[in-house]
């Protein structure tokens, strides 16, 4: 984990290098303009870090404990590894959301549930850059891969201990039933403007 947390914070100090470097060589961009570029790159570069962090965990869990220990690892880091991804960049925070949620804490609100309508018609879906105020929030989508079939797939394939893990730790999960290449959810990266 802590090599994680080396490579991520060198990820991040990177885009921070590139960003600074921007105002140098584009003087001429508008504000507005710049600031959405450089939200654009830390959202990526932080999207980035938590998915191969937390990817990297689900993957290991998967291999060790099959889908029930997947889904206790996830239950036990993904919200404290998604709240800790903005590092300490200030005036950078980072959630997951989802139109179909395991946990209920990921719900979307009326902004993210139109950025995953809108995504949900793409094929592929797209990088979306939304300006709310000072705040300008950067979408990463989540498409379901094969592996993710074994916890995210058809309920009715899941074996009896899954399904019973499920129901005690998500009893209002709906995140089920979906297909390889259909859009999970995405993440949020949301960067204050200065």
């Amino acid at each position: 984990m802590r090599g994680n947390s080396a490579r991520n914070g060198g990820i991040l100090l990177a885009a921070a290098c590139f960003l600074s470097a921007c105002d140098r060589v584009v003087p001429e961009a508008k504000d507005s303009e710049l600031s959405d570029s450089s939200a654009e790159l830390i959202g990526a570069a932080v999207a980035k870090a938590l998915m191969e962090s937390l990817g990297g965990q689900l993957k290991g869990a998967l291999e060790s404990g099959g889908p029930v220990g997947a889904v206790e690892v996830c239950q036990q880091v993904a919200m404290p590894l998604t709240a800790a991804a903005g590092g300490s960049l200030e005036g950078v925070s980072v959630r997951r959301t989802s139109l179909k949620t395991r946990n209920p804490m990921n719900a979307p609100d009326a902004v993210d549930r139109e950025v995953l309508e809108t995504m949900a018609t793409q094929s592929p879906p797209q990088v979306t850059l939304r300006r709310e105020g000072e705040v300008t929030r950067y979408y990463q989508p989540l498409v379901v891969q094969e592996l993710c079939l074994k916890c995210h797939g058809n309920p009715a394939t899941f074996p009896a201990e899954l399904t019973s893990v499920l129901a005690s730790l998500y009893p209002e999960d709906t995140a089920t039933g979906y297909a390889v290449g259909d859009l999970r959810g995405a993440i949020r990266v949301d960067v204050k403007q200065p």
